[in-house]
């Protein structure tokens, strides 16, 4: 149920709310707004990622997503084509769509550290099922899925979510199991 919400929020977010965006607004992303403590390349944060659950850390978990500024500042006003004037959202319909990210992102890094935590996992593979997206501020690498080895050798695959790359630096923008 909550991963229909989300989903929702956020298809309203990228595709239904474009009247929302005003013109008159460069589409430039203003230098200012960068992803803080961002890994320099999908590689770094996947090995960062796989890092923190073997540590069964949620804290470095989470410090490897776009915070809230991040989400509101950069992500949400960057959700248009390239070239089109940033979306305008209200500070409400902001706020509802970061905590039903930032909730599920929670919900799933505990599912994670639960499946996951402690093992030493080997990175084997990494796909984009969605390809990557290109929008006005960012580039959307998703939905990650991870081919993992664990210390007995036995194989799974863990869907991550989605990557923001901005200025050559990576975070995920939350966590999803797409599995």
């Amino acid at each position: 149920m909550q991963t229909r919400i989300l989903t929702a929020a956020m298809t309203a977010l990228m595709f239904v709310v474009p009247g929302m965006a005003s013109a008159g607004h460069a589409s430039t992303r203003p230098a200012t707004l960068r992803l803080q403590h961002a890994a320099p390349s999908v590689d770094a944060l996947l090995d960062q990622f796989v890092k923190a659950l073997a540590r069964r850390d949620e804290q470095a978990l989470h410090r490897l997503r776009v915070n809230e500024q991040e989400y509101r500042r950069i992500i949400i006003p960057g959700t248009v084509k390239p070239g089109e004037p940033p979306r305008q959202v209200a500070e409400e319909p902001s706020q509802f769509f970061w905590s039903m990210l930032n909730q599920k992102s929670e919900d799933v890094a505990r599912t994670f550290l639960e499946q996951y935590g402690g093992h030493t996992l080997k990175r084997k593979n990494v796909s984009f099922t969605k390809g990557t997206r290109q929008f006005a501020w960012y580039t959307a690498l998703g939905d990650v899925r991870l081919t993992l080895e664990d210390e007995s050798g036995q194989v799974r695959e863990l869907g991550t979510g989605t990557i923001a790359e901005i200025d050559g630096r990576y975070k995920f923008i939350g966590f999803n199991t797409n599995n």
